[in-house]
């Protein structure tokens, strides 16, 4: 069923709740940002080593996420159902029942931000999980297909980052790595941590 969005709501909206992206190279603080936010309405999903860099100073609620399926049923919980999705797909309405069936004293509700720490390693968790599914073999050899692999990767990374960035009501901080490159034209150049190969290679900072 179609609804119409008035101004005064999409205004209200877009003033309630922002998604952006950190990206930064190691080391240099991106994880203690997690500190200026208010411990009692965020939510940190943790990808990495146990959110060292803030231990023994954040005193909020954490998730920490060390397999795909968990990942998807943790981003379900937290951005509610899709209309849009088929019973049998990531992120239905049948999904988003189950997972409130089985979530262990996770109140979804009482959450303003989500800390996303970090895209890096959600997506090497992702990877991963990638290459163990159908997609990551060739139907003919049945030998692996990292082409396959890495399309199934960039779908599910891809959908999932979307279905948290229009949680209703919740702001979406993702935190990502950025590395040094040798690009083909010789000088080190930054960009986002990748988990695929790539024909570029890779220097020391």
């Amino acid at each position: 069923m179609m609804q119409l969005v008035t101004a005064v709501q999409r205004l209200a909206e877009i003033k309630r709740k922002v998604s952006m992206v950190i990206a930064g190279r190691a080391k240099v603080g991106k994880t203690s940002l997690l500190l200026t936010l208010p411990e009692v309405e965020t939510l940190a999903l943790d990808f990495e080593a146990g959110l060292a860099a803030v231990e023994g100073r954040w005193r909020g609620d954490s998730i920490s996420l060390r397999s795909w399926i968990d990942t998807v049923n943790v981003a379900c919980l937290l951005g509610g159902p899709d209309p849009s999705k088929a019973p049998d797909e990531a992120f239905s309405q049948a999904h988003y029942d189950h997972v409130v069936g089985i979530a262990s004293g996770i109140d979804a509700a009482r959450y303003k931000t989500i800390f996303v720490d970090s895209i890096t390693d959600l997506t090497r968790i992702a990877i991963g999980w990638a290459k163990t599914q159908p997609d990551a073999f060739s139907p003919r050899t049945g030998r692996p297909d990292l082409r396959g692999a890495y399309g199934l990767l960039a779908r599910e990374v891809i959908g999932l980052l979307k279905h948290l960035q229009h949680a209703p009501g919740k702001n979406v901080i993702f935190v990502g790595g950025l590395d040094y490159y040798m690009n083909e034209l010789g000088p080190k150049a930054r960009r986002p941590a990748q988990s695929s190969p790539t024909s570029s290679t890779r220097s020391s900072p």
